[in-house]
């Protein structure tokens, strides 16, 4: 009894949502209620978009010979089924094989805090002064910055760290100055498919703010960043940085080019990088998911969504 009224629950928030969405469409459009409602459900049907993936996308808008070239959720689907391995589970969420793995390209101590002695802790910590800790799971929801000084000892520290459920530290990286007007700390995404050779699917900056995630779409062409920053409901923070070239990006192509290689059977992947002074830093992987977000129409060319990328390169 209890799931069906969970499950009835779930069917009146959806259809809310949905209705809400038609309302949206309408005020921003002018186009009128019942066209919005057939065409929204002629393109679940046709092409498995849902209706906040219609908003995002501004489907309304878009020419009907290009809606197909769009990932939407099912075609989102498909493309992990076919082309993302279930081995990279077992190498990226288990970061001491992660690390292990790739540590040519690492270059750095990543230490595992909970096989440290304490003594190996206070003189890592000591040496570093400003520590950055994660946890296995997406870098960027997890990390933290802690300076040495904010302690009354080093053990206060490693305290702190474990109460905060992280893992691994490292010595905080000394971001390069060209991004610092932007965040202190910036990750630089790129998504890879691997077929014979390196395929650069996409490539956004990332960062962390009291307002959540913020993520901006970098031309990976260019390397510069394209419009507006975004939060994580989409909606727009800045478009201050617009055109703003990202400090030894072509690095992190010829990186992604390597690191794709030496996991060619598992196809897709999204790799996470922090540019330092001097150098580029591999932080991480994952499973790449921000398909919504990098076919918003100020990305776009053309109004030509992903999957004409994807035809292109199989």
């Amino acid at each position: 009894m209890d799931s069906f009224k969970e499950t009835n629950k779930e069917i009146k928030k959806d259809l809310k949502n949905f209705f809400k969405t038609i309302k949206y469409i309408h005020n921003v459009s002018g186009k009128l209620y019942t066209v919005i409602f057939f065409d929204l459900i002629w393109c679940m049907i046709r092409y498995g978009i849902t209706d906040n993936e219609y908003r995002i996308f501004e489907f309304y808008d878009v020419p009907y010979n290009l809606r197909s070239t769009y990932m939407t959720k099912r075609k989102y689907k498909y493309i992990n089924r076919k082309y993302v391995d279930n081995d990279i589970l077992k190498i990226v969420n288990n970061k001491d094989v992660f690390y292990e793995k790739f540590k040519k390209y690492i270059s750095r101590k990543i230490l595992n805090i909970d096989s440290l002695s304490f003594k190996e802790f206070e003189e890592f910590a000591l040496e570093s002064k400003y520590l950055l800790a994660s946890n296995s799971k997406n870098f960027i929801t997890s990390y933290k910055s802690y300076f040495v000084n904010d302690f009354r000892s080093p053990a206060f520290m490693a305290d702190q760290i474990k109460k905060d459920k992280l893992v691994f530290v490292e010595k905080r990286i000394e971001q390069h100055k060209a991004l610092n007007e932007i965040d202190d700390f910036i990750i630089i995404s790129v998504c890879s498919l691997f077929r014979k050779k390196t395929n650069i699917i996409t490539s956004t900056l990332k960062f962390r703010n009291e307002k959540g995630i913020i993520s901006g779409f970098i031309n990976p062409h260019t390397g510069s960043i394209k419009g507006n920053l975004r939060d994580e409901k989409g909606l727009k923070v800045t478009n201050k940085y617009d055109g703003k070239k990202i400090p030894m990006y072509d690095k992190v192509i010829k990186l992604v080019g390597e690191l794709s290689k030496e996991l060619e059977e598992v196809g897709q992947v999204e790799w996470n990088f922090a540019i330092g002074s001097r150098k580029v830093y591999l932080l991480g992987a994952n499973v790449w998911d921000d398909y919504v977000f990098t076919q918003i129409k100020e990305y776009l060319n053309d109004k030509t969504g992903l999957m004409e990328l994807y035809k292109k390169i199989v």
